[in-house]
């Protein structure tokens, strides 16, 4: 009987019911949704780069080398000799490379200046390859491969002509209109920073930068190979052997014909955690002062309805309900409205992320989960389970310490 008591009870008090359910269900979204997005967002930064052993740049702070060479969030600093490039080629311990030079744009996109080693071992994820997703690799000096968010929110197609622009962020300082690019492909989605840029030769870089030489016929600056940039950002490095990483950073750190810096990519995302953590402990504080009003409102809801239960309950203990039963109705009322909030909270929060998945892909390169509840999120929600049981405990003594007398006593 007691299950149809706790129906019949929660259905005379539907308005306050589903009240109740809403503030539980809101706050089910708030800490299980930020908790998915903080890992999600976490998951999304360390699958950027996938098997990249030292990344190496002109001196500069670690965080900064990060940022720019893999992230694309931040200005790049002076670049580091071609010569010093073809050093780092030869090395012994060095198993592939990737050079990369940054610095210009396109409508608010960054260009990747590179080679054919970046499809071939750029890895993103749990060591996935770059793909195609139509057209080909650049062969040429003006030629351009854009990734999949520019292709979609510039909609381009193969064939139509891109002018770049020098600066790599805010308003384009000079455009390079003397010497357009043509899109040959497009990359497949990766929900990385790859999406977000477009991709061109070293020699494109070379010749947009020289005044247009591979258009007019100029000569190369003094000095400067025409298929070559005299430097670049930033070479990320596949080592032959993960041991070797260490002593080939310190080397490079006194390296003598420039000052070089060689950061783990790893190690820096966990600088970068540590930096990030007081925000994220501020969102956890915020979603779970909202459980815990919540949950106020579940007792104070469950106190005020007493008052209109004294008759009912002092009917259910002159008919032999002991202290479990009467702890069994209102505890069982408890958590049968915390669950019904824990699965419409689940329920809006897997609705939502269906719905803005390829939203968040195109717009910010971020995978959204597909799973309705993780196992790292069963701790959670078990823990909110238990809350909302234990807040019905207040009122259920409240309720078993009214006597006989008062609730059958007819009040005027």
């Amino acid at each position: 009987m007691l299950p149809k008591v706790i129906l019949a009870s929660l259905r005379t008090r539907r308005t306050s019911a589903l009240l109740i359910v809403a503030a539980i269900a809101l706050s089910v979204l708030m800490i299980v949704g930020i908790d998915r997005v903080r890992h999600q967002v976490r998951a999304n930064f360390a699958s950027t780069v996938s098997g990249i052993d030292l990344i190496v740049s002109a001196r500069g702070g670690p965080m900064n080398i990060l940022l720019y060479s893999v992230f694309r969030l931040s200005d790049p600093t002076a670049g580091i000799r071609w010569q010093t490039v073809e050093h780092l080629a030869q090395h012994p311990d060095v198993k592939w490379w990737i050079p990369i030079a940054l610095g210009d744009s396109h409508r608010g996109f960054p260009v990747v200046a590179t080679n054919e080693a970046y499809l071939t071992h750029y890895r993103y994820g749990r060591d996935q390859a770059l793909a195609l997703q139509q057209g080909e690799w650049f062969v040429g000096a003006d030629q351009v491969v854009l990734g999949s968010a520019v292709a979609r929110q510039l909609n381009y197609q193969q064939g139509d002509k891109v002018v770049l622009a020098h600066g790599a962020s805010g308003p384009a300082i000079v455009e390079h209109d003397n010497h357009p690019f043509t899109v040959v492909g497009v990359l497949a989605p990766t929900g990385t920073p790859v999406d977000q840029s477009l991709h061109i030769s070293l020699a494109g870089m070379a010749a947009i930068h020289n005044g247009g030489a591979f258009l007019s016929g100029m000569p190369p600056l003094p000095g400067q190979q025409a298929d070559k940039p005299d430097s670049v950002n930033a070479v990320m490095l596949g080592l032959t052997r993960r041991t070797a990483v260490l002593s080939l950073q310190r080397e490079l750190s006194r390296y003598k014909p420039e000052p070089l810096s060689a950061i783990i990519p790893g190690v820096q995302l966990q600088r970068l955690w540590r930096i990030t953590a007081a925000g994220e402990n501020a969102l956890r504080a915020t979603s779970l002062a909202v459980l815990v009003v919540a949950l106020l409102v579940l007792v104070s809801t469950v106190l005020a309805a007493l008052e209109g239960r004294r008759h009912e309950l002092a009917v259910l203990r002159a008919a032999g309900a002991g202290r479990w039963a009467v702890y069994g109705i209102i505890v069982g009322e408890s958590l049968c409205l915390t669950v019904m909030g824990c699965l419409l909270g689940l329920l809006v929060l897997f609705v939502a992320q269906w719905g803005l998945a390829p939203l968040a892909l195109v717009e910010w390169s971020l995978r959204l989960p597909e799973h309705f509840l993780a196992l790292r999120e069963l701790p959670a929600v078990a823990a909110i389970l238990v809350a909302g049981s234990l807040a019905g405990l207040i009122p259920a003594e409240k309720a078993f310490r009214n006597s006989l007398a008062d609730g059958l006593t007819p009040r005027n």
